[in-house]
């Protein structure tokens, strides 16, 4: 997708509530975009293809947790097992005496 860039004077109040906006680590100019892309897409509901570096990193934030509760899942199921099949070794030694 082409982008264009585009260059406009603000007045300070603006220029206030952009500065209030800012992420950590961002630029004036990347909140300034962040803040426009997100009103456009707010109310303009065909512009669901437009994304920010801030959307990307959440959707990869949620992939990531997604992943590693299905991780975590295996894991518990896996020690559930192992510890039913160590028990049941334990009790046959046990009633074996």
């Amino acid at each position: 997708m082409a982008s264009k860039s585009f260059s406009f004077r603000l007045p300070d109040e603006i220029v206030q509530f952009v500065e209030s906006s800012q992420l950590e680590g961002e630029t004036l100019n990347q909140t300034g975009q962040r803040l426009f892309i997100d009103f456009v897409k707010r109310n303009n509901p065909l512009s669901t293809d437009l994304t920010t570096v801030v959307d990307v990193q959440e959707l990869v934030k949620q992939e990531v947790a997604a992943s590693l509760g299905e991780v975590r899942s295996q894991l518990e199921a896996q020690l559930e097992t192992q510890l039913e099949a160590r028990l049941e070794e334990l009790r046959g030694k046990s009633k074996a005496r």
